[in-house]
């Protein structure tokens, strides 16, 4: 059996209630190579799955499709293994994507539609890694929104409650038109290739994108327990490739509020204008504070929020952060 200590040492690590982060994943190698060895057969049909205690784990992480380790049993597949292993290590972090509400309608192709299958699909919930580039210059990932968190934080707390460490997001099947305005940041991730990517892929529709929101813990927001949109995920136009683009949050009721700020009020706010964007902000996790104030800067009105707003997090959890980010 594999006995993992919960309670790690690392710094940090009371913030997930696993013993990883979303950018740590386990690869098995589990070597059975026999003290005698045969000679080599040259066809080399695949690697045996390793039923082994570590196989779990490894699933937990996302380091292997489900329930799969290697079991290496000859030299020449341990070479095979090696390069397979280095083709999957890449810099991302792991997300549970899930399906919310019904199946998007089938595309009219023209084609007969030969029995829908029904029930559970393996696109409905994948638990996938999202690439995350590192910087060229500086070597460090730069994105500009986070993804939110499940629970609205508490200003009286002086902790901050463990969260699980592959965020759950929920995508509806809705065909929607990606939304983007001039000069406000974004973040774009390109997905692992899994059900889902493919499911997207074979509709064939890179003008159309699914939102996709991040799922609340019931009676810790101050809305439904499904959170707004914080993004989108959308083929790419060559259809190579799924992404998820980040953007703010409630991002369908922020960009047509930006849109008039900067188009119909060159910059200069009217009161009523300034009464629905005070109502976005009350909707708005706290932490979306920061970031926002940066891209409104980079926008264009650099003092549209004010300097002594709340970040909604208490000055222990605040100056705890930051000594662990130096650490």
């Amino acid at each position: 059996q594999l006995h993992l200590p919960l309670n790690s040492p690392l710094p940090g690590s009371e913030l997930t209630k696993e013993p990883f982060r979303w950018d740590q994943r386990l690869f098995a190698l589990v070597l059975r190579l026999p003290g005698i060895t045969a000679p080599e057969s040259e066809q080399m049909t695949g690697v045996p799955v390793d039923d082994s205690a570590i196989t779990p784990m490894c699933e937990v992480t996302g380091g292997e499709c489900p329930g799969r380790s290697y079991c290496v049993c000859s030299p020449r597949m341990l070479n095979q293994c090696l390069e397979s292993l280095v083709q999957k290590v890449q810099s991302g972090v792991v997300i549970n994507f899930e399906k919310a509400g019904p199946d998007p309608s089938p595309i009219d192709d023209g084609q007969v539609d030969i029995s829908r299958p029904f029930g559970p699909q393996p696109w409905h919930s994948c638990h996938k890694l999202i690439y995350v580039r590192p910087n060229p210059k500086t070597g460090v990932p730069i994105g500009h929104w986070p993804v939110p968190e499940s629970f609205w934080p508490d200003q009286n707390s002086p902790t901050l409650p463990p969260r699980t460490s592959h965020p759950v997001v929920k995508f509806s099947c809705t065909d929607c038109e990606p939304m983007v305005i001039d000069k406000l940041p974004f973040d774009k991730y390109e997905l692992e290739p899994s059900p889902l990517t493919q499911f997207i892929l074979e509709r064939k529709s890179p003008q159309t994108c699914w939102q996709a929101s991040r799922v609340y813990v019931s009676n810790s927001a101050k809305y439904s327990e499904l959170g707004h949109p914080f993004g989108y995920l959308k083929a790419s136009t060559a259809l190579n490739c799924v992404n998820l683009f980040v953007m703010p949050y409630n991002y369908p009721v922020l960009l047509p509020l930006l849109d008039d700020l900067f188009k119909v009020h060159k910059a200069k706010p009217t009161l009523k204008w300034r009464q629905s964007f005070e109502s976005y902000l009350k909707t708005m996790p706290p932490y979306y504070l920061g970031p926002l104030k940066k891209a409104v800067r980079m926008m264009g009105a650099p003092n549209l929020i004010a300097d002594n707003v709340e970040y909604g997090l208490s000055y222990s959890v605040i100056s705890y952060l930051k000594k662990l980010s130096q650490q």
